[in-house]
Order: C-alpha cells, then structure tokens, then sequence
C-alpha cells in the first residue's frame, strides 16, 4: 500500500485527503496505513508521510488542503511569503472564501473568513493574497514597529503599492487601528521610505515653524533628479534624514557630497541630520533647523 500512497502524494505536493487516498484503496487499508504510523495527520483532513510533516511546505499545503475550497495563505503566513518582515514564530494563516471547514488548530492554523474576492496570486506552487491585502490584514495582529514595517519595507522595494493598500482599508473599515493605519499609508503615498523618516514627520518636525514643509519633493538638476526628505522651499532648505546607524561607505558618502553640490548650484542648502540626533535630541534638531531657516530668509534679505 506504501507505493500506492507515494503515488498519491507525489501527484499532490506531498499532502493529500482522505477522499483522495480512498479513489485509489479500500477504507481499511487507508486506515491501517494511519494506525501504523505510514500517513500522518498535518492537520485535520490533509494528510502526509510522517518524515515530511515538518517540512515548511508541506504544511503550508496542508493547512490549504485541511481548510479547503477557494482559500489562500494570508496575514502573517503571506507576509512571510512575499518576503517582508514578521516574526518568525506563530500559527500558519489561511484566509478562505466560504470554506467547507473553517475550523483551525489551536496554536498551529488559523482559518479566517472573507466574503471579498481573495484575488490570489501563486508563488511557488501555493495561492498566496496579494501582498497588500497580506499587510493590511495583518496589521491588527503585531504592533509598534513591527505593524509598521511590512508596508513601509513593501513599499520601498515597490512590491506593496500605497494606492492598493488604501483602496483595500476603504473595503476594511471594521479593522482595529485603521485610523492609524490609513495615516500610515498616507505617508507612504507621499514618498516615505522609512522609520526614520515617519518618526521625523510625527515626532519631530510637526511642530509650529517647521510643519510647513513639503515631503519628498523632487529637484531636478540638469539631467539627475533628486528626492528630499523634507523641503521648506521659501528657504531652499533640504533636511535629510540620515538612517545609517554606523558609518556609510566612501562611495555613499561620495554620492551625498555629490547630490548636496548638485543642489547648491540651484540655490538649496542641505542639512543632515543623523539618526541618534533624530531619536535623542529632538528638541536641538528643532531649533537647529529654525536657525538655519531664520539665516536663509535673513541672507536673502
């Protein structure tokens, strides 16, 4: 019976339903194949050799399998899969459309309910939600940086779009935390591409006398366009927004000679400001930033 269940599983990814393994053999074989310990329960209805239950991909098919119908790995599970930051230890998630059984696993399978279109997209061999939807629905389950940073890594690498996630939380409103989470994904559509920069927005210069300026303005200088942090454009201001916590490289500190050179031939100044001064001298970035504005309109007099 071995072979006829190898065959079995080999069609199937290596997991495979009672039903199936009942097209092939009688009921009592089957469950002597169970009770000697040849298949193994992954989870309820998806079964598997007992050497392959560990494995990562054997189990995410199985919590397919076990869930059934129209489903697709979801909220933390697809974030792994698309490769954007999450903790590493949890349940597996699945997110289906009317499924025949939505029952989980207690600490091991989470099964969640959708009536919206899962809209999902393969990755090796497994249904996956698309990666905005695995971000805005996992942002109620982690918090602090942690919720943060799935959107802000995925937009950066242009894998998430802004655009995307905010269309899906207008669809979402009972999600605990949209409030915050809409004000972080108008962030990112006006250019933010990190903590940093989120904190600098929020934390540090939206205060009288410096919540006027414009975010990720674009300069162009001859043929080579460049994006500032923060912009106070009456001043031709740039503030940088340094989030390298160790020293750069010669070649990065050569480019940001090169681009603070390149803007001065217009008429921009830059200032940087590094992120321990973001973080531990907020009040001395505040009036740093004011002096150099009250200079520039003092010189241009």
């Amino acid at each position: 019976m071995r072979e006829i269940a190898d065959t079995v599983l080999q069609a199937r990814g290596g997991v495979a339903t009672r039903r199936e393994f009942l097209g092939v053999m009688s009921r009592a074989e089957f469950d002597d194949e169970v009770r000697r310990g040849h298949l193994q329960a992954v989870f309820p209805r998806a079964y598997a050799r007992p050497w392959d239950v560990d494995q990562q991909d054997v189990r995410l098919r199985a919590a397919l399998v076990s869930v059934g119908g129209e489903a697709a790995l979801s909220h933390l599970t697809g974030l792994a899969r698309w490769g954007l930051p999450v903790p590493a230890d949890g349940p597996l998630h699945v997110t289906a459309y009317n499924p025949r059984h939505p029952r989980g696993v207690s600490g091991e399978l989470v099964v969640h309910r959708t009536l919206l279109p899962l809209d999902a997209r393969e990755l090796d061999g497994l249904p996956v939600v698309p990666p905005e939807a695995a971000a805005v629905m996992s942002w109620p389950l982690l918090s602090g940086s942690d919720q943060r940073a799935p959107l802000i890594e995925g937009s950066r690498r242009r894998l998430v779009s802004p655009q995307r996630a905010a269309a899906l939380t207008e669809k979402m409103i009972w999600l605990k935390g949209i409030r915050e989470l809409r004000a972080l994904i108008g962030m990112l559509l006006a250019g933010c591409e990190s903590e940093l920069e989120l904190w600098g927005y929020t934390d540090v210069f939206n205060v009288p006398g410096l919540d006027d300026a414009v975010r990720q303005k674009v300069v162009r200088v001859g043929d080579q366009t460049w994006r500032l942090d923060i912009a106070y454009e009456a001043e031709k201001l740039a503030v940088e927004l340094d989030g390298r916590a160790y020293h750069a490289s010669p070649a990065q500190w050569e480019r940001d000679i090169a681009r603070d050179l390149a803007l001065a031939t217009i008429g921009w100044q830059t200032i940087r400001l590094s992120h321990f001064r973001l973080t531990h001298d907020v009040d001395g970035c505040r009036r740093d930033v004011l002096a150099v504005r009250a200079a520039r309109r003092l010189l241009a007099g």
